[in-house]
């Protein structure tokens, strides 16, 4: 959903302002939210760049993404399923160019959550297989990893909660080492690493899992650095 207007609108200056849907209380909702109002406020949006605007989305076109990587020039072979999108549990950040007309993301986030075993067990039923929302993780990460091919970031993140992410849930937790190339979890990577043109590069995640949920403060914090550092990249 577009901000523009809303972020010309002045009349309730002194007020945080409400970029998503006042009926959609979830915690990674009211980070995001949080996350904006930081931006428009940390880089004085309306006085220093009066040519963007900050949005927020639902999902991605996967159409959008292609016609991102076109616009680099040197990919020249596609296939793109005009009607198909992918649609990250939190959302999508974008800082716009209101003269180019690009949208640049600054954080794409989701939320999994994973395992009732702890559960069942209190009710004194048998475990059952870990899920699979690691596997539905996979599947947007590979889509957001190409989206992300030409550009020397990739402003993702994710937050895992539930007992198959318990520091003893090896075979789950060995599954997310895998989707981030090997490299640790609990931590925040923006930039590529060991990355040259000659032999190409990792792109590790932001890969956030533990057994409790992640509050709206923690989600915040993390998301506020990934969009701050995505913002510097594309303007300055």
């Amino acid at each position: 959903m577009s901000q523009h207007d809303s972020l010309r609108n002045r009349t309730l200056q002194h007020k945080p302002k409400n970029y998503l849907s006042k009926g959609d209380d979830k915690n990674i909702y009211l980070a995001a939210n949080r996350v904006m109002n930081y931006l428009d406020e940390r880089f004085d949006m309306e006085k220093n760049y009066p040519n963007h605007h900050l949005e927020f989305d639902k999902s991605i076109k996967i159409s959008d993404m292609v016609a991102f990587l076109k616009r680099r020039g040197e990919r020249t072979e596609f296939y793109a399923l005009e009607d198909r999108a992918i649609v990250p549990d939190g959302g999508i950040i974008y800082l716009v160019d209101d003269v180019k007309h690009i949208r640049y993301p600054l954080v794409i986030a989701e939320v999994k959550h994973q395992g009732t075993n702890n559960e069942r067990l209190k009710e004194g039923k048998r475990k059952q297989a870990t899920g699979n929302a690691i596997e539905r993780l996979g599947k947007n990460l590979t889509a957001i990893k190409t989206y992300m091919h030409y550009e020397n970031i990739t402003p993702f993140v994710c937050f895992g909660h539930g007992c198959d992410f318990a520091p003893d849930s090896k075979t789950v937790l060995n599954k997310v080492w895998c989707l981030n190339e090997f490299y640790d979890i609990n931590k925040t990577y923006v930039n590529k690493r060991d990355n040259d043109k000659e032999h190409g590069g990792f792109a590790p995640v932001s890969m956030y899992f533990r057994e409790p949920e992640w509050t709206e403060d923690e989600m915040f914090n993390i998301m506020k650095e990934i969009a701050e550092y995505a913002f510097r990249y594309w303007l300055f």
